[in-house]
């Protein structure tokens, strides 16, 4: 008679897998969310995060605009619209910080 035994480990994502083992054979896979509470501390770190892509996207964007060069014109809208990109998830992380 086989033994089941069950397998629970972390994946790569962040979630649960629980894996039954009916001797050598699989039998039954579970995946689930980790309970923890770390959710202000992730949503923190990433306001923080888009900050300071924001500031270095402004710092390349001040840099550029003197630049009398197509390529530095060039480089300096490029650096505009990365910060129109972040500006938006930059407001949703601020308004669940307050959350």
């Amino acid at each position: 008679m086989d033994d089941i035994r069950v397998q629970t480990f972390k994946n790569e994502y962040g979630l649960l897998d629980k894996w039954t083992y009916k001797g050598d054979t699989l039998i039954s896979t579970e995946m689930t969310y980790p309970k923890t509470k770390i959710i202000k501390k992730t949503i923190m770190s990433k306001k923080q995060e888009l900050f300071e892509a924001i500031e270095a996207n402004f710092n390349e964007l001040a840099e550029n605009n003197a630049g009398t060069t197509k390529a530095s014109q060039q480089r300096a809208r490029k650096a505009a619209g990365e910060i129109k990109k972040l500006i938006t998830d930059y407001r949703k992380a601020s308004v669940a910080e307050t959350k």
